[in-house]
């Protein structure tokens, strides 16, 4: 394996990808009706798809991180063409949505500007509180893409500076870091903060990146491959129990080791996880997961009170377990053709855009 086989695009990979958002999707789509009961392990346990933001977080600093490292050092384009390319992914949609919403609706008590800057995570670290949506939507999922858009604005000045062996002794402190400003934030009576501040989640990325920097060195890889499947045992045990037991806070600091152990059998041609990953469903989903993600929760209110509470409970009679996995069904359709449209008009020809943009 060398550097030129990096996988920029990877069919594995867009199958992880869609397993993080089908994971994040079911876990705000199962809360329909009230009946998950946090203090039920069970409904716990349905409700852990929450940690889907963890894959997209690994994932994340896997291919940023690569993009980076395979980029060429000389020349004035390294972080110009870095940009260009994430703004092109990034902003037409997310911009879209904003303007959409704001030109519609008040914006309610806390400043817009927390999410026209990226810096909605801030603000409700700041508040102790989750920012206040405009009546009718949902904004707070946006609180990942903060995160990610503070991670692009330090981390190529990182890699452009440092020498590799550097750039994983952060990596390392990252996985300290994180846990201990989460726990610091949480018991000060700041829960919000500690699940949305920036720093609690710098663990997660720090781990795909130092998966990139160990892909690049084929002796080492195939070092840290032959303790994959007992790192993703073991770490994945500790994540369960941090789900049903929250108590015990254990997702915090071994649910990036879970998901950095998965991605890497799922680079691992041939394996189970690869053929998993690589089936067309959680590809396709992959494919459309930035969409999907925006869409799905931005009309939660209206999935939940129109969808659910009139037509799907009025249809079955009552709130029950199966109206809500009808729900979650339909709530999957109709986000999905959402987020079909949005590729067609919006996100495929503002990506066409990226072959303008090349190093």
């Amino acid at each position: 394996m060398s550097d030129s086989a990096a996988p920029r695009h990877h069919r594995a990979l867009d199958g992880f990808r869609g397993v993080a958002i089908v994971l994040v999707m079911w876990s705000h789509f199962i809360t329909a009706g009230g009946l998950i009961d946090k203090g039920n392990a069970f409904f716990r346990f349905l409700h852990g798809g929450f940690t889907g933001v963890d894959m997209f977080f690994v994932l994340s600093g896997f291919l940023i991180t690569g993009i980076l490292l395979d980029a060429p050092k000389t020349g004035g384009r390294y972080f110009s063409v870095f940009y260009l390319r994430r703004a092109v992914r990034i902003f037409p949609l997310y911009y879209a949505v904003l303007i959409g919403v704001f030109l519609t609706r008040p914006a309610g008590p806390d400043s817009p500007w927390w999410y026209w800057l990226f810096a909605s995570n801030l603000g409700a670290t700041w508040k102790h509180d989750w920012l206040v949506s405009p009546s009718g939507v949902n904004l707070s999922h946006l609180w990942s893409l903060a995160v990610e858009e503070q991670f692009y604005l330090v981390w190529p000045l990182l890699v452009r500076c440092l020498p590799r062996r550097g750039i994983e002794r952060i990596c390392l402190a990252c996985l300290v870091i994180a846990p201990v400003v989460h726990f610091a934030l949480h018991f000060s009576g700041n829960p919000v903060g500690a699940y949305l501040f920036t720093a609690t989640r710098l663990n997660t990325l720090a781990v795909g990146a130092w998966l990139a920097i160990v892909f690049r060195d084929p002796a080492r890889w195939e070092h840290w491959m032959g303790r994959a499947p007992a790192a993703a045992a073991v770490s994945g045990v500790a994540m369960l129990a941090g789900i049903l037991f929250p108590e015990q806070v254990s997702l915090v600091p071994f649910s990036p080791f879970f998901w950095g152990a998965l991605l890497m059998l799922a680079l691992r041609q041939a394996s189970p996880v690869w053929r998993i990953l690589s089936g067309s469903g959680w590809v396709v989903f992959g494919k459309f997961s930035y969409g999907l993600y925006l869409l799905h929760y931005l009309f939660d209110p209206w999935l939940k009170d129109v969808v659910f509470g009139r037509w799907i409970v009025g249809l079955t009679g009552g709130v029950s377990i199966g109206a809500v996995l009808m729900f979650v069904v339909v709530a999957f359709g109709l986000t999905f053709a959402g987020a079909w449209v949005s590729w067609q008009v919006l996100e495929r020809p503002m990506l066409s855009l990226k072959r303008f943009f090349r190093y």
